[in-house]
């Protein structure tokens, strides 16, 4: 479960938004943009400009998309090693 935020006022801890509290993220990256940036608005209760906080929810949706994809590129690779070196083992031991 994600950790609660720390938008609440005077730094006090918020609640995890609904999105997050539920352990899903739903399908559309669209959906999640506009829930995510609804959601912490309505925390933020105006104090930060409703563009800035769509914005920084953007790179931060950007980010891991990046970062998921790095990891499964990762992954792959190794998943490709790890075949090849069977292949190399089987065909020394013929």
């Amino acid at each position: 479960m994600t950790p609660p935020t720390t938008l609440g006022n005077n730094g006090a801890t918020a609640a995890p938004t609904n999105t997050l509290r539920n352990g899903r993220l739903p399908g559309d990256s669209k959906h999640l943009w506009a829930e995510m940036t609804a959601s912490l608005s309505a925390e933020l209760e105006g104090r930060v400009p409703p563009g800035l906080v769509a914005e920084i929810v953007q790179a931060v949706l950007d980010e891991s998309r990046q970062a998921a994809h790095a990891r499964a590129a990762e992954m792959t690779m190794l998943e490709a090693r790890l075949r090849l070196e069977r292949f190399i083992r089987a065909r020394v031991s013929r």
